[in-house]
């Protein structure tokens, strides 16, 4: 058994610190305030095991799957119980969450630069923790392109530079931007796609609000809105190459458009 580590756990109890650790599994415990079986994440500072409880997580909604989808992330929490003979910590990541809010968020204030760590991960979106409040930012402000699956850009665990774009904290708002520490192809796009041009590319989408598909050039790898003319008998499918010519740029509202000259 590590003293140290029995010792900062023992003062995260007595002195209300905060601590940090890496959720690494699930496990479902006989958690004693509760008098009831409670699904719990997993963190281990040193040799020891700390639970935290699905109801001290501090999430919207408590389930396994929430803990599923932080497996990995970083999160902070406050010792509440401990075990020494067992080995074992009840923590909660809830105390943690709301201290820090309370000693952090009051510093800032729109345009700051703020590094946040990613919590878990979706299609569309990710879920960061900013200063204790969870935020989540959409595909649209992670980067300049369109982004298919943030699953191939982002990983839970992983810290991340943002804008602050809005700060509420008594309304509870806020509103974070990663785009602008990321490269903008359509500053220099005229330099690799011009208006006639024609290029190939993957189709990787199917617009619900645009007819026809979106395709990701080879190129300087952004999308372009393609049209499929009326003369295709066959409809193109997902991930198929095709070759496109583009008809209109604008660089200002980020967007290509074109339409489909053939399958590849």
């Amino acid at each position: 058994m590590n003293k140290l580590a029995i010792k900062e756990l023992m003062r995260s109890k007595e002195e209300k610190r905060i601590l940090t650790g890496k959720i690494s599994g699930i496990e479902d415990e006989y958690y004693k305030y509760k008098n009831e079986n409670i699904s719990c994440a997993i963190v281990w500072y040193e040799d020891i095991k700390i639970l935290i409880p699905s109801t001290h997580l501090g999430t919207s909604k408590i389930n396994k799957s929430i803990i599923r989808g932080m497996l990995g992330a970083e999160i902070d929490f406050i010792i509440i119980d401990m075990d020494t003979t067992a080995n074992i910590a009840i923590a909660s990541r809830k105390d943690a969450m709301e201290l820090r809010a309370e000693l952090e968020l009051p510093k800032l204030k729109p345009n700051d630069t703020v590094r946040v760590r990613i919590l878990a991960v979706g299609v569309k979106h990710i879920l960061v923790e900013l200063y204790g409040k969870e935020v989540i930012i959409k595909a649209e402000e992670l980067q300049h392109t369109y982004i298919l699956n943030c699953k191939n850009y982002y990983v839970v665990g992983e810290y991340l530079k943002v804008r602050i774009k809005q700060i509420d904290i008594r309304n509870n708002i806020f509103c974070l931007s990663a785009k602008e520490f990321t490269i903008n192809p359509f500053l220099y796009i005229r330099k690799y796609v011009e208006i006639g041009g024609e290029y190939t590319g993957k189709v990787i989408a199917f617009p619900k609000s645009n007819s026809g598909i979106i395709v990701q050039l080879d190129n300087p790898g952004i999308t372009c809105l393609v049209r499929v003319p009326a003369k295709f008998n066959n409809y193109p499918h997902y991930l198929d190459n095709v070759l496109i010519k583009v008809t209109e740029i604008k660089e200002q509202k980020k967007l290509i458009y074109g339409y489909l000259m053939r399958i590849i």
